[in-house]
């Protein structure tokens, strides 16, 4: 192993480990869980005590910094074995706990992140296709819900603010799907999206919008009606502005040739 990146973590779904392109076996839950743990905090020193309390949840045993201890010297043999001696580098000891060296780590979250910052970064609708091909290649990162087989509450926590960076990168894309005009497109992806998180208005917004776009009012309204079912009846709430205008311009029949950009 040299001082390229040569360990490949990824988070996004299953922890899966690769050393110089080789599968890693990780192990059992704790050191699945400090694993990580070390790759969602990449380059930065995450404590021995925050490990422990990573790895058991509060319910840490009497020997739990030795353990902590096996934990890292098995990551590091593993490390070692596919990669060289000096792969042992990879994983470092720094006070007050350890690190996963940034320069020699890869994530799929890293790669995630720098795609959507990349999508959020143009205008719509003039550049809606370098939106759709960044966001498009950031969520095929994805291969099911982040650290889903890491079995920590505190991993969970941290894992289901991914998710959230998800569902947000999908409604980014749908809104510059919507200007290309692919609106089945949307709707394939809004569809399940508000089945599973049904307050999520925007996602709701782009849904009614591809509907609205397609020509289908009928469709467009009844997604609508259903919207307005879940929140007064979960929430005692209605459907905020921007969905109250764009219902309002598909009753009227105005302003249904040009896609909600301005947001």
């Amino acid at each position: 192993m040299n001082a390229d990146t040569s360990l490949r973590v990824s988070l996004l779904g299953p922890l899966e480990v690769t050393v110089e392109g080789q599968p890693m076996a990780i192990g059992g839950l704790g050191k699945r869980a400090l694993l990580a743990t070390l790759a969602l905090n990449l380059g930065t020193v995450v404590g021995v005590s925050r490990l422990v309390q990573v790895i058991w949840d509060d319910h840490p045993p009497m020997t739990a910094t030795t353990k902590l201890q096996g934990h890292v010297s098995a990551l590091r043999q593993s490390l070692v074995r596919l990669g060289g001696q000096d792969a042992v580098n990879v994983l470092q000891t720094r006070p007050p706990g350890y690190v996963l060296c940034a320069h020699r780590t890869s994530t799929d979250l890293a790669r995630f992140d720098e795609l959507t910052r990349r999508g959020a970064g143009v205008r719509l609708p003039e550049g809606a296709e370098q939106r759709v091909a960044s966001l498009s290649a950031a969520l095929r990162l994805w291969r099911g819900n982040a650290c889903v087989d890491v079995g920590s509450a505190g991993v969970a926590v941290v894992a289901a603010s991914l998710d959230e960076r998800r569902w947000r990168a999908m409604e980014d894309l749908a809104e510059a799907q919507l200007v290309l005009g692919d609106h089945n497109a949307v709707i394939d992806a809004m569809e399940p999206l508000v089945r599973q998180w049904p307050y999520r208005e925007r996602a709701w917004e782009h849904l009614i919008e591809a509907h609205m776009r397609r020509g289908d009012v009928a469709s467009a309204l009844a997604v609508h009606d259903q919207l307005c079912h879940i929140l007064a009846a979960e929430l005692g709430v209605v459907p905020g502005q921007r969905i109250g205008r764009l219902v309002s311009m598909i009753r009227t029949g105005t302003g249904v040739s040009a896609p909600l950009v301005d947001r």
